[in-house]
């Protein structure tokens, strides 16, 4: 994993200001991996660091993305690619189109980045890609955070999930590693 890392971190050297975007559907196992890596950052935003829970339309989010004028922006999503589940990878802007489904999202990610590479001409993309185990939906939904958070709190801040999520053991673990390595990231950066 400290490749993985190294590889990260490269492509972020020089940044002045960076957003996360999570990407996925809460309610589909591992789609909701975007969602839940963000609802484990969300406290660390400033002024450099920006984490948003796109959900399934991250269309809506980009006036927070134009308004907080980042110099890099780091999707994380499922992807496509013929690897084991939980497998995690770098996908650069260009080859976005070819690994991310479009199935649970309202418009094809690649064309809200276009949007936003040309409202913010500097702007580094990339994706932390995960393999999923399961898109399978539940058949049971309970609120996030329930015994924490009231309906609210919850309508009242976008970026977290709604739902409970329900990661594979697989994608859990996965997910985990990339929330500890942007902790990590975060921290050299600053």
């Amino acid at each position: 994993m400290e490749h993985l890392y190294q590889k990260i971190l490269n492509k972020l050297k020089g940044a002045s200001k960076i957003v996360f975007m999570g990407i996925g559907e809460e309610k589909l196992s591992d789609d909701g991996v975007g969602p839940y890596i963000i609802s484990e950052l969300l406290h660390l935003s400033n002024q450099k660091f920006l984490f948003i829970n796109a959900g399934i339309d991250p269309m809506a989010r980009i006036d927070d993305i134009l308004e907080f004028k980042p110099s890099h922006l780091v999707l994380l999503d499922t992807c496509t690619l013929k690897e084991e589940p939980g497998t995690i990878s770098i996908l650069e802007r260009e080859n976005l189109s070819e690994y991310i489904p479009i199935s649970t999202h309202t418009i094809p990610v690649h064309i809200v980045i276009d949007l936003l590479v040309n409202k913010l001409n500097n702007l580094e993309v990339f994706m932390i890609g995960f393999v999923p185990e399961s898109l399978e939906g539940f058949t049971e939904l309970k609120q996030f955070k329930n015994d924490e958070l009231s309906i609210e709190e919850l309508n009242y801040n976008i970026d977290l999930p709604f739902f409970e999520i329900h990661l594979t053991d697989t994608l859990q673990m996965s997910a985990d590693v990339i929330i500890e390595m942007i902790k990590k990231l975060i921290a050299s950066l600053t």
